[in-house]
């Protein structure tokens, strides 16, 4: 995982924010309804489909009362866990609901947009391994908080390959997420609804304009929807896997082209004034608000540090079986999120079908109980880390780090999973390490493939616990719609393609490996890590014990949040 440090990001896209607050005044304009719009498809089965359009009115009446009975207390106290948070009935996922609502109407419908503030990641993609741009988004998303901006674009949310030979590709984040679910409970939780673009919607003219022929003229967009940029970004040089993002200024280029002015609008005072559309551009406004992290590690980082600094200041009175936690909990944004962002239905039955095949082939071959217990490990022993900056906090040595694994973290558990990337683990070391850890890689392949063969703390003559490992193996035969996704019509069937062909297999096994350890039993992290970071945060919020930090002195258990992830 790519760990970066938390400086403050210099450029244009700061000081224009912190301008704003010094001279700011949009025109006004009523806000938007919140009950969603039905589809085309649903309004051509009106004679037929009664019981479906009565269910479905159901569900969006019960959407509206719990956003008008809704108080910021909610979002403190909003408990749920990932994973089981119930669905409406229909649309429960191991039952038949395509005799009552089509899945994609129902997505269609929930993810509508409304004639209101709406915020658009202007960044191609977020930067980082996966949960270092899942950091990013949690950013993203409390600066809509902040703002009181009450949609987030989803098509402009993309999550990037990071490296391998398909660095560069990115996809769409309900690809890899449960949008549904999220726009379900995003009400009650205090956060703002994922919506598709619709030009009607979203942008518009103070006036009616005809051109030559007597036709009114369409509103100029400020989303392109054919390179899910915002309106005059070059999709050649920004999704150029060879371009450095970090080098090139984003927000410099937005608003820049001639009769795009009004799309280089910033969000509402936090003062309180919440003005809906911009008042730049003449004739043509638009509800989009552009944000991102620009230069440099980028605006996002340094937000999401600043936010875990804001931890340091709450007060800790929390105690765990007579424990008390040693950090505080995260801001209520954050915990918000990790209580309703969960893998998309895909990755989500490829995750669980993974657990059970080899849960199954332990107990056969093993004689384990039916319900075996099993320990995650998170090592981070793959090359990029050996010489990165926070890997001192880490032990680097396999044979090491499953010596450290002996005693209570280990006791009484009947499998391990093993969270690594293995293609970067069983890689040809390059000349770029030192000799040192070139061996070390080389020595750490041999202790790998023999704990496959005899299982942890297991040899030539004992078996150990069994290991089993899901990841690459896993991700690479989830089958997603191909991109790009049409939903203008929900009666058309999307073809499936599998995320090698999409290039995305290092991704979305990053996401495998990462909630197949929330459903550990225990798990052991590393420091330095955010991904391991994430992984305690996220188990804690779930009510989900038995969490270990790993490092050169041996493995200590964490009760509570983890410490903010940092490597100074």
């Amino acid at each position: 995982m790519e760990v970066e440090a938390g400086l403050e990001p210099q450029g244009s896209h700061e000081s224009a924010l912190n301008s704003y607050h010094l001279n700011n005044g949009y025109l006004g304009a009523p806000n938007g309804s919140r009950s969603s719009r039905p589809s085309s498809s649903l309004r051509r089965h009106l004679a037929c489909s009664f019981i479906a359009i009565v269910t479905l009115c159901l569900i969006q009446l019960g959407i509206s009362i719990m956003h008008l009975s809704s108080t910021p207390a909610d979002s403190l106290a909003l408990e749920s866990r990932i994973m089981d948070l119930p669905r409406a009935p229909e649309l429960d996922e191991d039952a038949n609901n395509h005799d009552t609502i089509n899945e994609m109407d129902y997505f269609i419908n929930i993810t509508t947009p409304q004639p209101q503030l709406t915020l658009v990641h202007f960044d191609p993609k977020f930067l980082g391994g996966y949960r270092n741009q899942h950091m990013r988004f949690v950013a993203f998303v409390d600066f809509a908080v902040q703002h009181s901006i009450p949609q987030i674009l989803l098509p402009s949310i993309r999550y990037g390959v990071a490296q391998g030979e398909h660095r560069g590709r990115d996809v769409s984040f309900e690809y890899l997420h449960d949008v549904v679910y999220w726009n379900e409970r995003a009400d009650k939780a205090g956060l703002p609804r994922l919506v598709r673009y619709d030009a009607s919607v979203l942008e518009g003219r103070r006036r009616t304009n005809l051109d030559d022929n007597n036709k009114t003229t369409p509103a100029i967009a400020c989303f392109n929807t054919s390179s899910n940029l915002y309106s005059g970004l070059s999709e050649q040089l920004l999704r150029d896997p060879n371009t450095n993002i970090r080098k090139v200024n984003v927000w410099e280029e937005i608003g820049s082209l001639v009769g795009y002015s009004h799309c280089r609008r910033l969000p509402p005072s936090s003062t309180g004034q919440n003005h809906q559309v911009s008042e730049d551009g003449g004739d043509e406004f638009t509800y989009l608000i552009a944000h991102g992290g620009s230069k440099g590690i980028g605006r996002l980082w340094a937000d999401y540090n600043m936010m875990q600094r804001q931890r340091g200041k709450a007060e800790q009175t929390n105690t765990i079986d007579n424990r008390t936690t040693i950090y505080p909990e995260h801001v209520p944004v954050e915990k918000a999120i990790n209580t309703i962002l969960r893998p998309s239905k895909a990755i989500r039955k490829a995750i669980k079908s993974a657990i059970q095949s080899s849960t199954t082939t332990a107990v056969d071959q093993q004689q384990l109980r039916a319900s075996p217990k099993f320990l995650a490990l998170h090592p981070r022993i793959e090359h990029d880390m050996l010489r990165h900056r926070c890997s001192r906090f880490m032990e680097q040595n396999l044979t090491k780090v499953f010596d450290h694994l002996r005693g209570d973290c280990s006791h009484n558990v009947d499998l391990l999973f093993l969270a690594v990337n293995i293609e970067l683990v069983i890689a040809e070391p390059r000349s770029t390490l030192s000799s040192d850890l070139r061996e070390l890689a080389l020595e750490n392949v041999i202790v790998l493939n023999r704990t496959r063969a005899y299982g942890l703390f297991g040899s030539e003559s004992s078996v150990g616990i069994p290991m089993f490992e899901s990841g690459s193996r896993t991700a690479e035969n989830i089958l997603f719609p191909e991109e790009p996704m049409d939903y203008s019509n929900a009666d058309i069937t999307p073809r499936l393609v599998s995320s090698k062909s999409l290039g995305i297999t290092d991704l979305v096994a990053s996401i495998v490996n990462f909630f197949t350890i929330i459903e550990a039993d225990r798990f052991v992290g590393v420091k330095g890590s955010s991904f391991s970071t994430d992984l305690f945060s996220v188990r804690y919020y779930m009510g989900k014990g038995g969490n270990y930090i790993l490092s050169a002195e041996g493995v200590e258990e964490l009760v509570g949040p983890p410490p903010p992830h940092s490597c100074n």
